[in-house]
């Protein structure tokens, strides 16, 4: 059931979250438990009037390329251990889903502590960060920089505040992103707080303007640098040097990217460097019309696809037409035989993750009924959020 919020339901939910996730402190009093809460939709399931199970989703608009659209959080899903295996997470998990489609959501994002599970509800790893570990003395190679500044300081600093906001919502602007967070208020100011004792630098040009920021800390001898973002190769050698400046043969030196980074080539010798790719958060689906009306395609041409295995919401299951050169309605159910046929997981793949319709295809994904040279435009996930 969806809940009501108020205090009688928060003093349910809070020893609840605290026993599941093995917090010490009485998250009422938290502000960064709090300011979630207050910018959420709980969902519960009550044994002998007493909350056995909880789940949390908040509110997020995210951008699929030009397109604003909403994003269901999921997170604090959790029940007691005498009520687990009783199927209350599978209901919760089927009412949440069908509330954000009703609530006209598009999309829903969680991290997940199995994927399998989450599975089951037609979320599928979408979004991924590439993670570079750097050995000190590569750092050798970025020297300060003699043009432009670089000024550090904390999220306190309104000037320093935005020039970060500015930078990133010139990235979304771009509109090449396909699943990243436009970033509200009250979730900027959370992200401080939720990483204490974070560090922020901000690259200004010759000209005063940002290029650059970084969001980093030092938490037991590791440097991590948690958020990075450049519009120029000069900014990337600025941030790069103030990494360098911290050069300790104790440290190991840690840099969080989006998949699509190429930071790695601004290393002369790229074997002081291991990089990897990690799954990050699955997405869920919520309403396939507004998916793919928001993903524009290669060639400005048309394609058909056919939507199956969607259990929950049965509107996303179909033959769907997409056609980029239509002036009015580009997207549409048709009764044809359609170019090409997936479930709805493994369309989540192809239209939000990573893979291009022809890998799909090879890896037995996507069923090719009829070739067509198109393919959903790919764009970047610049994805840094946590809940």
């Amino acid at each position: 059931m969806k809940l009501s919020q108020n205090k009688e339901t928060l003093d349910q939910i809070a020893p609840l979250v605290e026993y599941a996730f093995l917090k010490n402190n009485d998250i009422r009093e938290d502000p960064n438990f709090l300011s979630r809460y207050n910018h959420s939709m709980g969902f519960g399931k009550y044994k002998d009037n007493h909350l056995a199970s909880y789940i949390m989703v908040n509110e997020f608009k995210s951008r699929i390329f030009a397109k604003k659209v909403k994003m269901g959080g999921v997170g604090y899903v959790a029940s007691y251990p005498e009520n687990r295996g009783q199927g209350d997470i599978n209901r919760l998990m089927k009412e949440v889903i069908l509330e954000l489609h009703d609530q006209n959501y598009a999309i829903s994002d969680l991290a997940p502590f199995s994927e399998t599970f989450y599975r089951r509800y037609g979320y599928e790893n979408a979004i991924y960060e590439k993670m570079y570990q750097i050995r000190p003395e590569y750092l050798r190679f970025f020297k300060p920089i003699k043009e432009g500044k670089v000024v550090r300081g904390r999220w306190s600093d309104s000037s320093l505040k935005e020039a970060v906001i500015k930078l990133y919502q010139a990235k979304l602007n771009q509109g090449e992103q396909r699943n990243t967070v436009d970033r509200a208020d009250w979730w900027w100011d959370r992200l401080d707080t939720y990483y204490p004792g974070r560090s922020i630098c901000v690259y200004f040009d010759k000209f005063q303007q940002p290029q650059g920021y970084m969001f980093y800390r030092i938490v037991e001898r590791n440097f991590r640098v948690e958020e990075m973002y450049y519009q120029t190769p000069q900014a990337a050698q600025a941030l790069l040097s103030i990494i360098a400046s911290h050069s300790l043969s104790d440290l190991k030196y840690y840099v969080k990217m989006p998949e699509e980074s190429l930071l790695g080539e601004f290393f002369p010798e790229q074997e002081g460097i291991t990089i990897k790719t990690i799954p990050y958060m699955m997405t869920r689906i919520i309403d396939m019309k507004q998916v793919l009306e928001a993903l524009p395609l290669v060639n400005n041409t048309k394609l058909t696809i056919e939507v199956t295995d969607d259990d929950i919401i049965a509107e996303n299951n179909g033959i769907w037409l997409v056609n980029d050169a239509a002036e009015e309605t580009k997207v549409r159910k048709v009764e044809t035989n359609p170019d090409y046929t997936a479930s709805l997981t493994n369309w989540t793949k192809v239209l939000l993750g990573h893979l291009t319709l022809k890998q799909a295809v090879q890896l037995g994904f996507v069923k090719e009924n009829h070739p067509v040279n198109t393919d959903f435009v790919k764009g970047e996930v610049s994805f840094y959020d946590y809940f």
